[in-house]
């Protein structure tokens, strides 16, 4: 028995073109995590004199490389994780590279770890955060130590691991929000 030619299965699938206007604000959505690292970049490496700016900005580019990495990966490639931590090396004047291993790093962790971590309530995926948070600093710790071959203090590196730790959950938040505010506008 032949289908009926006039059945939708023989109809091709018809979706409308997106405007230029919708595709402008589907490549801003997408850009928007990008964009905020980019500033925040900018804001706390400018001479505003700001108490613990140095300390500050990793942890809230750390927090929010995991964070999009783990709930939106489209929002935060890898690419754009990559020239951003090349931006903040460049910035910073840290050697080339090494922020940008490092959130990478963070990235690939939380990229790949998102699927058996959303299962989990926030303090978990809190804890495993943690533990990356840590390791990154350390790392980067390690790092300073290679570049300048000798032992460096540690206690400057296990404050910058707190600090990331501690900035992660309002900044969870706020980007919950956020992504809830997307969510709400993508549904028709």
């Amino acid at each position: 028995m032949m289908p009926d030619p006039s059945m939708s299965a023989w109809e091709p699938e018809i979706r409308p073109r997106q405007t230029v206007w919708q595709r402008l604000d589907h490549g801003a959505r997408r850009l928007l995590p990008s964009i905020f690292i980019a500033l925040i970049i900018v804001f706390f490496s400018a001479p505003l004199n700001i108490p613990g700016a140095a300390e500050l900005l990793p942890a809230i580019v750390i927090a929010t490389v995991f964070f999009w990495s783990f709930w939106r990966p489209t929002g935060m490639s890898g690419v754009a994780v990559f020239l951003l931590g090349l931006f903040m090396d460049l910035v910073g004047f840290t050697p080339l590279g090494v922020s940008a291993f490092i959130l990478l790093l963070v990235h690939g962790v939380a990229f790949y770890a998102r699927f058996g971590l959303m299962r989990l309530n926030f303090l978990l995926v809190w804890g495993v955060f943690a533990l990356v948070a840590a390791g990154a600093c350390l790392l980067q710790w390690g790092l300073a130590c290679l570049f300048r071959l000798a032992v460096l203090d540690i206690a400057p590196a296990l404050f910058e691991a707190l600090l990331t730790i501690g900035v992660y959950p309002p900044l969870s938040a706020l980007f919950s929000w956020v992504l809830n505010k997307l969510d709400e506008k993508e549904d028709p």
